[in-house]
């Protein structure tokens, strides 16, 4: 008898719905729908609630429908459902009417810098924040978000004089609409995002709690990653009492979606910037090097780390040359220019174009393409652009790896530019590590739906999803030349911008 799991994939742009056949995994049936950006002033980025829960709605029903027009699987066939989503977005909402106090802050959002560089000024209070969460004093991330939707939305506060205030990543918002409002809960991976858990203690910390004004009562309760959230109640499309069994933060269920559970696998997500994770195992260390450390997920009475690192621009840097310059029309067409011409080893692009992410964080450097000459070539260039894109990444899984005191066994690529294969060979030749391609596009809602199943207490494994593998080919003495140029200008793009 055919098995499903659903997985709801929740992203920044739109939401997906798909549904994958439980025993191969096979991905069966998948609607994505889009909903509109919100930019009220320069820096800050927000979404409508409403705008997020229809799109999820939405995508529901198109999977659905897609699903009966197959007929090999019926709804009846269902037996889980998994959830991924954008992570330090923040919602508040009032637990007993459902009400929103207004729109969604998200992740991008940068209104509340000022306030993270007057804590990452006083060098003592930025050292405890990294020792206990992980994390830099930095607007990417939720505390300082829901300390100003506390100060600033007057339903927050009207809400929060009744007793009835929540306030939550997106999980736990759509655990609250999927479950009729009867759950208000989040997972130990989401919940390492907002500044305000500690790692140690897996539980939310009373000194963080205090520094940003937040009671706990009014945070939705966490979970295990694996385990019942609970189940289904009046949602358009799904069945009434379908277990909702696994929740992961996007970037761990792409970890999860690799089988990247050991202890130095990792994955590299390459979507508009580039995101990177190692798992550390049970291992908890913090480092005060630019990396973060976060929960990759957990089972009862179980966590297991990662090492994170984000790169602001990644496939964005392709979109840049494509859209400002026109000198292509698509991503292929880069490729095949970049290898058009022999490489200038003294040509080196720092795709700062929207600051320097890990391990600097400097959100004021710019872009700068060095080594430029009167031969120089646009092809060149768009190789040097390219190349950019993996090098930057080279420079913090070599951090990661320092960190943990031992090699990456395996590396996981997804999102849209892990598609070109010359970006992913000269990847694999610069970190030195086996890149392994999976068949799917939809690896986080792959990972939504196996940390579902594992939920069930079943232990999913990926078979025959492999694609692609690229070994590295170029020599270690040659991959250091190149890495070395690039770190060399990296660090006088940081000393630059922040002198």
């Amino acid at each position: 008898m055919p098995r499903l799991v659903l997985a709801l994939d929740q992203g920044t742009t739109g939401s997906t719905a798909a549904f994958f056949d439980a025993d191969t995994l096979t991905l069966v049936a998948n609607t994505k729908v889009e909903f509109p950006q919100i930019y009220p002033k320069p820096g800050w980025v927000e979404h409508s609630p409403d705008a997020i829960w229809n799109s999820v709605v939405k995508a529901i029903q198109g999977a659905s429908e897609f699903l009966k027009e197959r007929g090999s699987y019926q709804m009846t066939d269902l037996i889980a459902v998994g959830i991924t989503n954008q992570r330090e977005t923040i919602i508040a909402w009032d637990r007993l009417t459902g009400e929103t106090a207004g729109t969604a802050i998200v992740w991008q959002d940068r209104r509340t810098a000022k306030s993270c560089d007057t804590l990452k000024r006083n060098t003592k209070l930025r050292k405890e924040v990294l020792k206990k969460t992980g994390l830099v004093c930095d607007p990417y991330f939720s505390g300082s978000k829901i300390k100003w939707m506390n100060e600033n939305y007057s339903k927050c506060k009207a809400f929060a004089k009744r007793g009835t205030l929540l306030t939550g990543t997106v999980d736990s918002y759509l655990i609250y609409k999927l479950t009729g409002g009867k759950s208000a809960v989040t997972d130990d991976t989401n919940a390492s995002r907002t500044m305000l858990y500690n790692l140690r203690s897996g539980t939310y910390d009373k000194e963080l709690l205090q520094l940003f004004g937040v009671k706990e009562s009014f945070l939705p309760e966490i979970r295990p990653s694996a385990g019942l959230f609970g189940v289904t109640l009046s949602v358009p499309g799904i069945p009434n009492g379908i277990p909702i069994t696994g929740c992961l933060g996007d970037q761990q269920a792409a970890l999860f979606g690799h089988d990247a559970l050991k202890k130095g696998e990792g994955k590299i997500t390459y979507g508009t910037g580039a995101f990177l994770l190692m798992n550390t195992g049970k291992d908890l260390s913090t480092s005060d090097n630019g990396m973060l450390t976060t929960v990759a997920y957990s089972e009862k009475g179980s966590r297991a780390f990662a090492f994170e690192g984000s790169a602001f621009i990644a496939g964005a840097a392709i979109q840049f040359l494509r859209d400002n310059f026109h000198w292509f029309k698509s991503a292929p067409e880069s490729d095949a220019l970049a290898v058009s011409v022999p490489r200038d080893p003294n040509l080196t692009f720092i795709p700062a174009l929207a600051g320097l992410g890990a391990p600097f964080w400097n959100p004021e450097a710019k872009g700068v393409l060095f080594g430029l000459t009167r031969g120089t070539k646009k092809a060149q260039i768009i190789r040097a652009v390219l190349e950019s894109i993996a090098l930057q990444n080279v420079q913090i899984l070599k951090l990661m790896e320092s960190s943990l005191k031992q090699r990456i066994r395996r590396l996981g690529v997804d999102g849209g530019a892990a598609k070109s294969d010359f970006l992913m060979q000269f990847q694999a030749d610069t970190v030195r590590v086996v890149l392994q391609r999976l068949q799917t596009t939809e690896i986080t809602a792959l990972g939504g739906a196996k940390i579902a199943l594992r939920g069930l207490g079943e232990f999913p494994k990926n078979i025959n999803l492999t694609e692609k593998t690229f070994k590295p080919k170029i020599s270690p003495k040659e991959a250091n030349l190149i890495v070395s140029a690039w770190n060399k200008a990296a660090s006088a793009v940081d000393v630059f911008y922040k002198s």
